[in-house]
């Protein structure tokens, strides 16, 4: 069952936060993404040529440049909280009201991976998409090679569309009430 968190430190005028067990999905500040990407390391899975993963290094200027783009292109971001712990980011993107959007989901680090946060953070996207958004189409892609991003998308309920270059595609649609 998902219900809104009623901490008055996460609500915020045009925004949802969510919990589901033990993961919540917070509005993404300037803060949080610092401190996201203090944290980050990148994922091999993410690249079909593994061997161009190259560890993350921290810059603030560049997470600056990072926020501005999420702002700039009117995205969703949200933490994916695990307790206090930031895990993720989950990004709203692509977003035709009334229409369709775009889901994307990174964890942080291995630490967060393979625990079901990532399968609790997509279906509080959805439920946010779905029914705060009102918007009943959601789409999300993965690269080839990451395996367990098209786990997790099947296993919430998106249906595989088609694979083209590097990327597999999928769709959730909102069941009529």
């Amino acid at each position: 069952m998902v219900k809104l968190e009623t901490d008055p430190v996460y609500v915020s005028i045009g925004s949802c936060t969510r919990t589901e067990g033990t993961v919540s999905l917070r509005p993404m500040t300037a803060e949080m993404y610092h401190a996201y990407y203090k944290e980050y390391q990148n994922d091999p899975d993410l690249y079909i040529d593994k061997s161009k993963c190259m560890p993350f290094v921290y810059s603030p200027e560049w997470v600056d440049q990072y926020i501005r783009r999420q702002r700039d292109r009117n995205r969703k971001c949200f933490a994916i909280m695990f307790g206090n712990e930031m895990a993720g980011e989950v990004i709203i993107k692509d977003i035709e009201p009334g229409k369709c959007a775009t889901l994307g989901i990174c964890m942080k680090n291995d630490q967060f991976k393979n625990r079901g946060l990532g399968t609790q953070a997509e279906r509080l996207a959805i439920e946010y998409v779905f029914h705060e958004l009102e918007i009943p189409v959601l789409y999300a892609d993965t690269i080839l090679t990451n395996i367990r991003s098209r786990h997790v998308l099947e296993k919430v309920g998106f249906r595989f569309l088609r694979e083209e270059g590097d990327f597999r595609y999928y769709c959730i649609k909102q069941d009529p009430a």
